[in-house]
């Protein structure tokens, strides 16, 4: 018996050991795995070049100033400010033409990745700036590059070809991606190179730092921007279609990723404007089942969310859930908005904040116009339901959707309860929907409402640390292709956004105009590539090394020999590479713990 309990009592002591040996090595990693305390906040207005926020500018008051950070506007108040390249490759596709929506995979898979490199294909680590009016060029390398001399040596300053910034822009999803993971890519490209391989996004960084992580956006939130850090797809329109292997975004995001925070449109309630009467569900951004799962179980899902949408009161209800979660406890938040007939997005503020664009076809402007000789005849007919009034259209949007501003604000509100710190990223994305529909009255709105939102976090900032504990980064992830006429200011203040947006179809009777011809108002209704402006202030944020420098761009296909190269930056220029290398120097800082 004395043997026994002797043996046993070794044999307690050697397990004990052992669990406390576990406990320390796993206690020691946890350890390794907190966060420095700092908060990083990216917030992109989307498309929203110089001239985007100099029009903002100008209807908040400010003079028409002609270059550098300008005045007006909450985030041109920030300590910093630069400007960045947004390009991104441009690879043979399937009929051999350069494109820059081409992977170096063949395309024979439609599953991200399974497809062999096509034939012959090797990188080359040269510039390709297009030559030819439509951007065809098979002359140079697999980087499209910027051309001071041709689309100017900054943002403001016209280069001497006009038509040059409207050759192979960049879209969303790739520009995205190089600021989430510092990786030049193609046109579509959601977290992936040109390969189709999954890259690392800054939010796993800041996870993998024991950071909570959010995502808060004015349009769907799988969408291209905010979808590209929480995703690897090679198509940035695999929203939630039914797909092998989770080959898509939104399951991606809730299943893989996970971020603390997620906010933002995709609502299936009426996305389309198709119809005058409303009430008819589309399920392009979220499936049927996903979306009644969340919506009859909001707290035991088994995404792990506390799921909202749009209802009655959303704002107050999006409070009040914000203030109770603890993302210290496992807590996560998920806010599905979006207005009737605005296809996916929250509803639209314009130029004078009366929100009387809300249910029209946000895209039908420069669509008509484009086949009417500059005459557009926008959309007027908004989704109603039965015996409701436009009056009472707007109200119920108003009342079941919160603004831009209270996203941010919610999602702070979570965020910030995490001692360790948090990454966030804040997009106003419907300033890209104004732009594209060279829409004055929307863009001016847009850009008033993503600057609330800089407003909202500045004053965050300001009662949370300040800025030895913050970094906030405002910038654009590409430009579209606006010009303002002196006269601008002058129209503006004597007509108003709307009166100039739909009533003066002559560029010199609207004081701008959208495009390379000066005589053409509604001209141009996609990207561009001219460089885009840079706000700035906080821990960390030291962009002045990254002005005029080189990029890294490697090279690694599937089987083949890894190589990286030095790419030429730009004089005066950052990229927006630089931007994901600033994110994660301040991820990685050391601590600033109270």
């Amino acid at each position: 018996m004395t043997a026994f309990r002797l043996k046993h009592k070794k044999l307690v002591f050697l397990t004990l050991s052992v669990v406390l040996l576990i406990f320390g090595c796993v206690s020691n990693n946890l350890q390794s795995t907190r966060g420095n305390g700092i908060n990083i906040i990216l917030m992109i207005g989307d498309g929203m070049g110089w001239q985007m926020a100099r029009a903002g500018a100008v209807a908040n008051g400010a003079p028409m100033y002609k270059d550098g950070k300008g005045q007006g506007l909450n985030f041109q108040k920030l300590q910093g400010y630069t400007f960045a390249t947004t390009y991104g490759t441009i690879i043979p596709g399937k009929d051999g033409k350069l494109s820059p929506g081409s992977s170096a995979l063949d395309a024979t898979n439609p599953i991200t990745g399974k497809s062999s490199v096509s034939p012959g294909f090797v990188f080359n680590p040269a510039f390709n700036i297009a030559s030819s009016a439509n951007g065809d060029n098979t002359n140079g390398g697999n980087l499209i590059g910027y051309d001071i001399a041709r689309g100017g040596s900054n943002p403001w300053t016209p280069g001497n070809d006009k038509e040059y910034i409207k050759q192979n822009p960049p879209d969303s999803a790739n520009t995205a991606t190089a600021l989430y993971t510092g990786v030049k890519t193609y046109n579509n490209a959601m977290g992936v190179d040109i390969y189709e391989k999954r890259q690392t996004t800054i939010l796993e960084q800041a996870a993998l730092k024991g950071k909570s992580t959010g995502l808060v956006t004015s349009v769907p939130i799988n969408h291209a921007t905010p979808g590209a850090a929480a995703s690897f797809v090679n198509r940035r329109n695999k929203y939630n279609a039914p797909s092998p292997d989770l080959d898509n975004i939104l399951q991606q995001t809730l299943k893989t990723f996970k971020p603390t925070v997620l906010l933002g449109g995709g609502h299936p309630l009426d996305l389309e404007n198709t119809t005058n009467q409303g009430g008819a569900y589309n399920w392009t951004y979220i499936d049927k089942f996903t979306y009644y799962e969340l919506k009859t179980q909001p707290k035991s899902n088994s995404y792990g969310y506390r799921f909202l949408e749009r209802s009655p009161n959303a704002t107050k209800t999006l409070q009040e859930t914000a203030t109770k979660l603890d993302p210290n406890k496992g807590d996560k938040l998920l806010g599905l908005y979006g207005a009737r007939g605005q296809n996916g997005n929250l509803p639209y503020s314009t130029a004078n904040g009366d929100y009387s664009n809300t249910g029209f076809d946000n895209g039908s402007l420069f669509s008509t116009a484009s086949k009417n000789n500059q005459i557009p005849q926008p959309d007027k007919v908004r989704p109603l339901s039965p015996s409701e009034t436009d009056t009472q259209f707007i109200k119920k949007e108003i009342n079941e959707n919160p603004t831009l501003t209270d996203l941010t604000l919610a999602a702070l509100t979570v965020l910030g309860k995490d001692p360790d710190g948090f990454w966030l990223m804040v997009e106003g994305g419907d300033i890209d929907w104004a732009s594209h529909d060279d829409n004055m009255d929307n863009l001016i709105g847009t850009v008033k409402d993503f600057d609330k939102a800089v407003g909202t976090t500045i004053n965050w900032i300001n009662k949370n640390g300040g800025w030895k504990k913050n970094l906030l980064i405002v910038t654009s992830d590409h430009d579209h292709y606006l010009t303002l006429n002196p006269n601008f200011p002058k129209l503006l203040a004597r007509f108003g956004a709307e009166n100039l947006t739909y009533n003066k179809h002559k560029a010199e009777e609207a004081g701008h105009f959208w495009g390379s011809d000066p005589n053409i108002k509604y001209g141009w209704g996609s990207h561009s590539n001219h460089m885009v402006p840079v706000y700035y202030q906080g821990a960390s944020a030291d962009f002045n090394k990254y002005i005029g420098k080189n990029l890294t761009f490697i090279d690694n296909p599937p089987g083949g020999t890894s190589k990286t190269y030095s790419i030429p930056g730009v004089k005066g220029a950052i990229d927006q590479t630089h931007i994901y290398q600033v994110m994660l120097e301040t991820i990685n800082a050391p601590s600033v713990k109270n």
